[in-house]
């Protein structure tokens, strides 16, 4: 095995900050709700502590004005599948995460890879590469921590794309996903080991962790 000096360590950990930045820039969801009225919020910890279940929240449960503004924020995404809520997706991705609770799907790879250490649960990811489409699966600790052999399984493709959605579910999220370790990324994307998006979706949602209701869920 190759040994990781000092140097490539900080390229890493650069490569990890500098892909947050990016996500954080292209779609801006925790300044969106931190300047959101309560009452919205209170709908978005609901809406999230349903995922967090491995339910689908629906939006006959929640009122309707409420997830129209939160929708413009683009901080959920109702549909007929049920309220979409990054990092979780009520729509087929092709990007499975298994909780103790049930199989629930991420909106893109690294949404997938966060999930583990905001339910606090071990997980497994089921999905395919995107150019080969060979099967892929990731063992996730509650940590959000990979072994060795998982960080290795596979790696995170950041495809560039020009084009622009209202809905990050539609646009941004449909360019990250997992490629296998045989197949080569584009030369004008990003490409992160597992271990790196892992650490891009756990610093991206961390903010959700103090949004978990903490009394009775009310519609």
């Amino acid at each position: 095995m190759t040994d990781i000096t000092s140097t490539d360590r900080l390229s890493l950990r650069n490569a990890v900050l500098d892909g947050l930045q990016r996500l954080r820039a292209a779609f801006p969801l925790e300044a969106r709700l931190q300047v959101a009225p309560a009452d919205l919020r209170e709908v978005y910890r609901n809406v999230l502590a349903s995922w967090l279940g491995a339910t689908v929240p629906q939006p006959a449960r929640f009122d309707p004005e409420r997830l129209r503004s939160l929708q413009a924020l683009d901080a959920v995404v109702p549909g007929p599948e049920g309220i979409g809520c990054y990092p979780f997706s009520a729509r087929p991705t092709g990007i499975h995460v298994q909780l103790p609770g049930g199989a629930v799907q991420a909106m893109c790879a690294i949404d997938a890879l966060a999930v583990a250490r905001l339910a606090a649960k071990t997980t497994e990811i089921e999905s395919v590469c995107l150019y080969c489409q060979s099967p892929l699966t990731i063992r996730q600790e509650a940590n959000g921590g990979l072994d060795h052999d998982q960080a290795d399984c596979a790696r995170v493709v950041w495809e560039a794309t020009a084009c622009e959605h209202h809905s990050c579910s539609d646009g941004l999220c449909r360019h990250i996903r997992f490629l296998c370790k045989d197949c080569t990324p584009p030369a004008d994307s990003q490409c992160y080991t597992l271990p790196q998006a892992a650490a891009i979706g756990n610093a991206f949602f961390a903010f959700q962790s103090a949004l978990r209701p903490t009394g009775p869920i009310r519609d």
